[in-house]
């Protein structure tokens, strides 16, 4: 295949995030439609336990219609919503709007080995972990570490890691899907289960309030290897090992004149299972919102029709998020008391599905742009594509100079 623009590659959430606003934006067809809220049309179709996907496979644990009550109550909905349409009424060139988008995000492992490799060193007892994944800000070292220390019983103190290299994790899968960090953690796991099960004759050699060192130094004299293996690949009957659920509400300001907007608040609920790491997992899941605020809002890329050369290669004219693009108030829990049996530790995935609902900022600004257009008797249906930047919001709030009356 030959092109003129240089060759793409998938990111964050890739198919995933375009599928879900395709299906949310039909959800906001049909309340026009109908004359309902988006919410209440996306209220009536949520999955439910028990129900089968497209792919056939029944849903034993859906928790999606409890996330979102227990958003809509936390982030006072309803009241929010009521001062949202008081403010809009009060102000012309000014308008709010606000949205609540849901997520189910299936987490596949098939065809994605890992292997970790942790070694023991006798004269201090300290270890060192490799895994086959690549750390890249998502915490999965940090994960790691503490998995490795929960299960020999160590002080994380004593554990170093080490960059993944192919000489001590060949064959490893690429670290994305959301699944690298879970799925080193169970190498991890594993690896320090087979490496004390190697110790138990030195331990039982010891008195039972012996030191980690002191049963690292017995096994070392007795020709015991203090370095173990595991690689695992995980196969299942489902297309998906289990579905990641959240809730999110975005509330925006809109200056119609302009099309310039603020994010005033966003809250967000995400059932992260049992998590290993709450710092980490809130965090992953602020970071993917924000990044697909770039990916629905400002970021543009825009080509020479004849050369292919990219026009938009710098930040004069391509426009990530930046401080004042993100929510003022920015509000990301987790679900509390939410188990996964079917996961890594009872935990669940996060670097991509809250991305998917970075989208209710966008639905957000639509729902800002009805209610310019219902001023001037233009309450239709009509599409808001991505990215909507500021000349697009404008252009479809409609302004014209026909509008401008003293």
């Amino acid at each position: 295949c030959k092109t003129h623009t240089p060759t793409a590659t998938a990111c964050r959430a890739p198919g995933a995030a375009p599928a879900i606003f395709i299906m949310e934006s039909i959800m906001e067809h049909v309340a026009k439609s109908l004359g309902k809220s988006a919410e209440d049309v996306r209220i009536i179709n949520l999955y439910q336990e028990g129900q089968v996907t497209p792919y056939k496979q029944p849903l034993t644990y859906c928790s999606i219609s409890s996330l979102w009550s227990q958003l809509v109550e936390s982030c006072d909905f309803n009241a929010r919503q009521a001062a949202v349409e008081a403010f809009n009424k009060a102000n012309r060139w000014k308008k709010k709007g606000l949205s609540v988008v849901p997520v189910k995000f299936g987490i596949g492992w098939d065809g994605a080995p890992f292997s970790c490799v942790v070694s023991v060193f006798a004269g201090d007892g300290s270890v060192m972990v490799t895994t086959g994944g690549i750390e890249m800000g998502q915490g999965l070292v940090t994960k790691v570490v503490q998995v490795t220390a929960s299960t020999l019983l160590i002080d994380v103190d004593l554990i170093k890691t080490r960059p993944s290299d192919v000489l001590t994790a060949p064959n490893n899968s690429t670290t994305g899907g959301s699944v690298g960090s879970e799925l080193c953690c169970a190498a991890a796991l594993s690896a320090c289960q087979q490496l004390l099960v190697q110790m138990e004759p030195g331990r039982q050699q010891l008195p039972g309030d012996s030191t980690w060192q002191q049963v690292v130094v017995k096994c070392f004299d007795m020709g015991i290897d203090l370095q173990a293996k595991a690689w695992l690949t995980r196969t299942s009957p489902n297309v998906f090992n289990y579905n990641s659920y959240g809730v999110t509400c975005t509330e925006v300001i809109l200056d119609v004149l302009t099309g310039e907007h603020q994010i005033l608040r966003t809250d967000m609920l995400y059932d992260c299972g049992e998590s290993m790491n709450p710092e980490i997992d809130v965090g992953q899941a602020e970071g993917a919102f924000v990044f697909g605020l770039g990916y629905w809002l400002s970021e543009h890329f825009i080509r020479d029709a004849s050369t292919g050369q990219l026009l938009t290669k710098n930040t004069w004219e391509y426009k990530p998020p930046s401080a004042h693009d993100i929510p003022m108030d920015f509000r990301v829990s987790l679900l509390k008391n939410a188990p996964n049996p079917l996961g890594i530790l009872r935990s669940k995935a996060v670097g991509e599905p809250p991305l998917c609902m970075s989208c209710s900022a966008l639905f957000a600004i639509k729902d800002a742009i009805e209610n310019a257009r219902s001023e001037i008797s233009r309450d239709t249906f009509f599409p808001l594509n991505a990215p909507a930047t500021v000349d697009v919001v404008q252009t479809d709030c409609l302004v014209n100079v026909d509008n401008f009356s003293l």
